[in-house]
């Protein structure tokens, strides 16, 4: 179980920082959108935490509804082939 623990704070963690990037936002505004401190959200953004279940709700909320469904079929796909 570890290792898609692992594996979906890495996914996240790269999600978020895309997500950043294509609406080119500064940390401490998706930290704000994600309801954080820029701490946390460095922290985040670092790989030194996963995201809480609250900020995924608030990440998955930013997203049209299209591609959060895009986003759960690339983890899976992702855990298919760690398989």
């Amino acid at each position: 179980m570890r290792q898609y623990k692992l594996l979906l704070q890495g996914f996240l963690m790269n999600q978020i920082l895309f997500y950043r990037s294509e609406n080119q936002l500064t940390q401490e505004q998706m930290a704000e959108l994600l309801h954080i401190s820029p701490r946390s959200y460095f922290d985040l953004e670092h790989g030194k935490y996963g995201l809480s279940a609250l900020t995924l709700v608030f990440f998955l909320s930013m997203l049209p509804k299209s591609e959060v469904g895009n986003l759960l079929d690339e983890f899976q796909l992702l855990i298919d082939n760690e398989g």
